[in-house]
């Protein structure tokens, strides 16, 4: 067969072009692990995925899930993400407008008869970007039953007149999840994991009731032992926390947000549209959005006082997605945990 010096020449540069492209990508692989082996055994366990232009670049695990050190850490751990989950129950919330079984501009009174007059022109969107003036007082640890946690959460005074004013809450997006079983008539479990875990193929996510049931070879230890009334079903953990997942599983969560799976493209826009506008932060729906010298990034982050954390990134500009999980708890002088320290890391190793 003939090839033509005109069909050579055009070629080669292409290829020069996807080398360097390998080339870079398996350089900056490197330096990301080579950092990420560095800091392994600094006592807590991480792991860490690095996507760029929809590809990973890196996607492992590090440290020990156990104190006796005998577990290491994998790119399948399974880790508690805490708040991140407040993400999980926004687009489900997203999902029933899409439905028309709500609008994000409902008042509570709609759907919870006699609830308190300075709460009734509460909105669902006040919710979603903590501005109801409701404030962080977990009133509803240890409540199992939803109408008792509902209860308990309205009757905590109002900080601030209702949508002139920020206050972060999880009594915010405990009463969403409660919306998103009344409305769904299904537990706020089995709504997100047929809406959102299904459809993202997340086959390794599980909720705070079934923390129990995951394989002690999987999931990093906490650093101190929680109370049996806790580790049960309660309202703490629905809705504004308690998904336990790996980095694999939350990149298939992000990717498939992305794609339009689990919700429309602008209705994804929406929700990544600030509400509120901060010092140095905007408030999105179950999302937050800075202003960075690389440009925008939109995130979510969570924390538990037992331990775990997580943080997930996306820098749309230079279509860069960072995931770091872990058991690290407040650490050093500064007492922060491991998914800040290390991302701020990972962002200076990829964007400098």
């Amino acid at each position: 067969m003939k090839i033509s010096a005109l069909f050579v020449v055009w070629l080669l540069p292409v290829s020069y072009s996807l080398c360097q492209a390998e080339e870079s990508k398996i350089g900056l692989s490197r330096k990301l692990e080579n950092y990420f082996e560095e800091i392994s055994d600094t006592g807590f366990a991480f792991s860490a995925l690095v996507a760029v232009n929809g590809e990973v670049i890196t996607q492992k695990g590090y440290g020990w899930i156990d104190s006796g050190k005998k577990k290491s850490a994998s790119e399948k751990t399974v880790f508690n993400i805490a708040s991140i989950t407040k993400s999980f129950t926004a687009a489900g919330i997203i999902i029933l407008q899409e439905e028309n079984q709500l609008s994000t501009n409902d008042s509570l009174s709609k759907f919870f008869p006699g609830i308190p007059e300075d709460k009734k022109a509460v909105t669902i969107a006040q919710l979603m970007a903590h501005n109801t003036g409701l404030g962080q007082n977990y009133l509803s640890d240890r409540v199992k039953e939803r109408d008792s946690a509902v209860k308990a959460i309205f009757t905590d005074p109002l900080q601030f007149k209702p949508g002139t004013n920020f206050s972060y809450s999880n009594e915010n997006y405990e009463i969403l999840g409660a919306l998103i079983e009344i409305i769904s008539h299904k537990t706020y479990e089995e709504f997100i994991r047929e809406n959102i875990l299904k459809k993202s193929g997340m086959n390794n996510t599980w909720f705070w009731s079934e923390a129990s049931g995951i394989d002690s070879n999987l999931i990093a230890g906490n650093n101190r032992i929680l109370d049996q009334s806790i580790s049960e079903r309660n309202w703490g953990y629905i809705g504004s926390g308690g998904i336990y997942t790996n980095a694999a599983d939350l990149y298939k969560w992000f990717k498939a947000l992305v794609d339009s799976r689990i919700i429309g493209r602008e209705s994804l826009k929406t929700m990544w549209t600030p509400q509120l506008n901060l010092n140095d932060i905007q408030i999105g729906l179950g999302w937050f959005i800075s202003v960075t010298p690389w440009g925008k990034e939109i995130w979510t982050r969570g924390s538990e006082d037992w331990g775990h954390n997580a943080v997930l990134r996306w820098f749309p500009e230079r279509k860069t997605l960072i995931i770091v999980m872990s058991n690290s708890g407040e650490i050093g002088n500064k007492n922060i945990t491991a998914n800040r320290f290390i991302s701020d890391e990972i962002i200076k190793i990829i964007f400098k």
